[in-house]
């Protein structure tokens, strides 16, 4: 993977699960501080985290333990055919419980898709809603039948970047980053992410 793309995704990464980790801590008035991608401290507060947030909830909930234990699995050969992709790679990550994957567009391409599960957070999306405050886009909406919001500490989707949660079940969140550097519109990065996030929903049985 290119060493510039992975940088940039494994950051979004730990930023991401330390939002959600805080947001579903236990304490109900403790914060913790969490680091977006350009560096700068954002203040997280967990006061509204015990009450699962607003966020809708999953109505055909999947188990997502083999993907959990290897989300290179997500996307079958045909599927990264369609989708464009090459082969993934996982990519180890010390600050969260699971692994994750990214997969390229090609080995010259800055083009890539990550793929993480953030099982840290009994609330599922709803630590996200509880502290959607702290997002500077935050869009819910739905892929393939699951409750899912584009959002993110940072907007860069004009630049390429695209952020989307997956709840497949009211524990288990999907946390896709796209990252076009060929295609810098919002249509086409959170397209793809919209994409990738039905095909590993077919590949859990949604």
């Amino acid at each position: 993977m290119n060493h510039t793309a992975r940088t940039v995704s494994v950051l979004a990464l730990v930023t991401t699960t330390s939002l959600l980790t805080a947001c579903g801590g236990d304490s109900s008035e403790e914060s913790a501080p969490a680091t977006n991608p350009a560096g700068q401290a954002t203040q997280v507060t967990s006061s509204v985290a015990g009450a699962g947030g607003e966020a809708p909830q999953v109505t055909n909930p999947l188990d997502a333990t083999s993907l959990i234990e290897d989300p290179c699995r997500a996307l079958s050969p045909s599927q990264l055919d369609q989708l464009g992709l090459n082969e993934g790679e996982p990519q180890p990550n010390e600050a969260m419980t699971s692994g994750a994957c990214s997969w390229q567009r090609s080995e010259e391409s800055l083009d890539s898709v990550d793929l993480s599960f953030i099982v840290e957070n009994a609330n599922g999306l709803g630590a996200l809603y509880a502290d959607k405050q702290s997002n500077e886009y935050f869009e819910p909406t739905e892929i393939a039948g699951y409750p899912a919001v584009y959002a993110s500490l940072v907007d860069n989707r004009d630049s390429g970047f695209c952020d989307l949660w997956v709840g497949v079940n009211e524990r288990d969140v999907m946390h896709f980053m796209v990252i076009l550097a060929s295609e810098k519109t919002a249509e086409a990065s959170c397209g793809l992410a919209a994409d990738v996030a039905e095909a590993t929903i077919s590949t859990l049985g949604g």
